[in-house]
């Protein structure tokens, strides 16, 4: 079974039979921007997601071997909306269903990664990619939770892949056609996030086109 939390604020649990997509060699989950999944090592579905200037911020619990990750928009609202599109809902969101299943604190690890300049703004700490990223750091630090690696920031969109142990694929996009997919979402978030105040530190996407029919491009074999 795996917990799938919904833009919507709704949350699933899903059986794993209805997971067919493979990503080398792994049954996958696809986390489309705004959502967030959680399950066990041991229901062998793997995570994947696309980003621009989104990010996702992945935890593991390694003794109970559960590991979670979520596909935020913007890093918060100022309104009450419970909307899974912004960092801080979506990551206790997430945080609350990992604890429901017997994770701790003491035993979890963070790994980040996104918040690409995909619109080539430059590196302005108004743009999404910039106030994402340094929302994920901030409140990875302000939390307690020990981030051990991070592959952020750029020019391009990112394809993440989380399977057992933590083990994380990533490949770097190179398509043209795909960045321009990223880049017409990123123009609506960044009008978006220009109305709202920068935030400086923590105190406590990108839609993806899901394809489970087609053959998914091979990842390259890197981790992070």
């Amino acid at each position: 079974m795996i917990i799938i939390g919904h833009k919507d604020g709704s949350i699933e649990k899903a059986s794993n039979t209805r997971f067919n997509q493979r990503v080398k060699g792994f049954l996958a989950h696809t986390v489309i921007g705004g959502e967030f999944a959680v399950g066990s090592d041991l229901e062998g579905i793997a995570f994947k997601t696309l980003l621009g200037s989104c990010v996702a911020i992945m935890f593991y619990d390694s003794v109970t071997k559960v590991k979670g990750m979520n596909h935020f928009l913007l890093p918060h609202t100022n309104s009450s909306n419970d909307d899974m599109k912004y960092g801080l809902y979506s990551v206790e969101a997430m945080l609350n269903e990992m604890y429901k299943l017997g994770c701790r604190k003491q035993n979890m690890t963070a790994k980040i990664a996104g918040g690409a300049d995909v619109m080539k703004l430059g590196h302005s700490k108004d743009t999404i990619g910039f106030r994402n990223v340094s929302f994920a750091k901030d409140f990875c630090h302000s939390e307690g939770f020990r981030l051990i690696s991070e592959h952020v920031r750029g020019e391009h969109g990112r394809l993440i892949l989380l399977t057992d142990n933590f083990e994380t694929f990533i490949k770097v996009t190179q398509k043209t056609e795909t960045d321009a997919q990223i880049s017409a979402e990123e123009a609506k978030l960044q009008r978006e996030i220009s109305k709202a105040p920068v935030i400086k530190e923590y105190v406590g996407g990108v839609d993806l086109f899901d394809t489970p029919n087609k053959a998914e491009p091979e990842m390259e074999i890197e981790l992070f």
